[in-house]
């Protein structure tokens, strides 16, 4: 977790939970995560114009790739050294986290993910709770085990698989039960 967070990445942080908030309904604390090609952050609180709190990660779709993907689909321990790397990151923020907080997101790879999974749709809104989103990385985790990629209808792509493990990770370790796209 990054304790100095550059202006332009609190700049998007505070853009992104305006937006969340505007939509998210009643005065519950809310709590935004953007899963970024370098970055990723979590911002939360219960105000409409700015969140109380904002934590950066030095993990993103397109860095997780980098530093440990070498193929399409990566292997059993490239998975295993992406998700340490990820749960050292957020595991930190478990303890900081405001309980009973609704996860949203604004992220196109997350509503991706939830599109190849069962989830709730309302009108402007998906829900992808964790169940659902872990039958997707057990989907993934056949393939990398060597289910012919050819078998499943997932995207074929690093950055589907690193964000869906980012996702997993933060569902998982920070103990959210579903996350609302918007």
């Amino acid at each position: 977790m990054k304790l100095n967070i550059p202006d332009e990445v609190r700049l998007l942080a505070t853009d992104t939970y305006r937006i969340v908030r505007q939509k998210a309904t009643g005065n519950k604390s809310i709590a935004v995560l953007h899963i970024g090609d370098e970055f990723s952050f979590i911002v939360q609180g219960t105000e409409p114009t700015k969140p109380e709190n904002t934590w950066a990660f030095e993990i993103g779709s397109v860095k997780t790739v980098r530093e440990f993907f070498n193929q399409f689909p990566p292997t059993p321990g490239e998975i295993e050294n992406a998700i340490q790397i990820v749960e050292d990151e957020v595991m930190p923020l478990h303890k900081l986290l405001t309980p009973d907080s609704a996860l949203y997101t604004t992220d196109t790879r997350i509503k991706e993910i939830a599109q190849y999974a069962v989830f709730e749709k309302n009108q402007d809104e998906m829900i992808l709770n964790r169940v659902s989103m872990e039958r997707v990385f057990s989907r993934l985790a056949a393939i990398i085990t060597g289910l012919p990629a050819s078998q499943d209808v997932l995207p074929a792509s690093n950055e589907f698989a690193s964000t869906l493990l980012i996702l997993r990770e933060v569902m998982h370790h920070l103990g959210f039960m579903e996350i609302v796209i918007l």
